[in-house]
């Protein structure tokens, strides 16, 4: 690399930097570096794509230069150029459509592919994604173009980590003040039906939820009796009884259960239930009064979620509050006389 091109490289590498770490707000941050990097690259276009909280598929966040058809063609996870460089090796295709290490050779020639140069994207030291970048006439790397991209991709990953970092905050910030807000309004009732309708109703609003549920333990019984649900169909809720299934178990232990699957989860029974319903994930906590558990609330989303801590913690909180408003509208409906 001569003087010129070092000169060249820094500037643009402070460009780029100073423009994708200048937001907090994360798909922003997304949509910057799909936009800014092909341009001081030279490329055609580009797609972001992070690994899932699992960390075993990749999900498209950004893209820019590219079909919605070309997008959509199928998950490359299993792409060994997408392998590799998961493993932290940039890879350079420089005959797209005809390399067999693609996986969609047609789509690729139909969008006019040629060269692709694909880079890892560190975050905390781990490889949690990669950048794209696509040439529609053919291309080859040097070694400091290649260096290039793998350092402008080491500062995606740190504008992408402040971004959640921040994301986050804000997040528990809102819970903060829905817990504060949930609290003085069970708290300022002694109706049953009106405290367990409010929290499902807010918890699936709050949350971002498809739905929310609320069942208690029978005295006597010991068995599960749906008190209150919002967002679910009367078939799924009359699907059959929780009291066997293994969630159930632990969650008369004390202990929050995620579920990010529960069309096949060992921790549920109602597989094909759930599917018809259109129900991927649960987050279930228990409901305690003074180390007793007294019941059990789900949240339940449309789509796959890796519940966060923030998540679970938020929803511990509205439990053990909840639970604390539930038995003192129980213990008054004693006690009231009748009417």
């Amino acid at each position: 690399m001569n003087s010129q091109q070092s000169v060249t490289y820094v500037d643009l590498y402070i460009e780029v930097t100073k423009a994708i770490t200048a937001s907090l707000d994360l798909d922003e941050v997304f949509n910057l570096i799909a936009e800014k990097i092909p341009h001081v690259i030279g490329v055609d276009a580009a797609t972001i794509r992070l690994l899932d909280a699992s960390g075993k598929k990749l999900e498209l966040k950004a893209a820019r230069g590219l079909s919605e058809a070309y997008l959509n063609r199928g998950t490359i996870d299993t792409e060994e150029p997408v392998f590799q460089a998961l493993k932290g090796e940039p890879m350079v295709i420089e005959n797209a459509a005809e390399d067999s290490r693609i996986q969609y050779p047609d789509a690729t020639k139909e969008e006019g592919i040629r060269s692709i140069l694909v880079v890892p994207i560190p975050i905390r030291g781990r490889i949690s994604g990669i950048l794209r970048l696509l040439t529609k006439k053919p291309r080859s790397y040097t070694r400091e173009e290649i260096d290039f991209a793998a350092a402008l991709c080491e500062q995606c990953g740190i504008a992408i980590e402040n971004a959640r970092i921040f994301k986050e905050q804000q997040a528990q910030l809102n819970y903060f003040k829905t817990i504060h807000r949930i609290g003085k309004t069970i708290n300022a009732t002694v109706e049953l039906d009106k405290i367990l309708d409010f929290i499902v109703t807010n918890l699936t609003d709050v949350m971002k939820l498809k739905a929310a549920t609320i069942r208690l333990i029978e005295p006597g019984k010991r068995k599960l009796e749906l008190k209150a649900a919002y967002g679910l169909s009367q078939s799924y809720l009359q699907r059959g009884p929780l009291d066997d299934e293994l969630a159930t178990h632990y969650l008369k232990q004390g202990e929050p259960v995620v579920i990010p699957d529960a069309k096949k989860d060992i921790h549920t029974i109602y597989h094909k239930e759930a599917e018809a319903e259109g129900i991927s994930s649960i987050l279930a906590v228990p409901i305690a009064v003074q180390g007793e558990i007294i019941g059990i609330l789900r949240l339940l989303t449309e789509e796959v979620r890796y519940f966060s801590d923030a998540d679970i913690n938020f929803a511990l909180a509205v439990a053990e509050q909840g639970g604390v408003a539930i038995q003192r509208a129980i213990d008054y409906s004693k006690i009231r006389p009748p009417k």
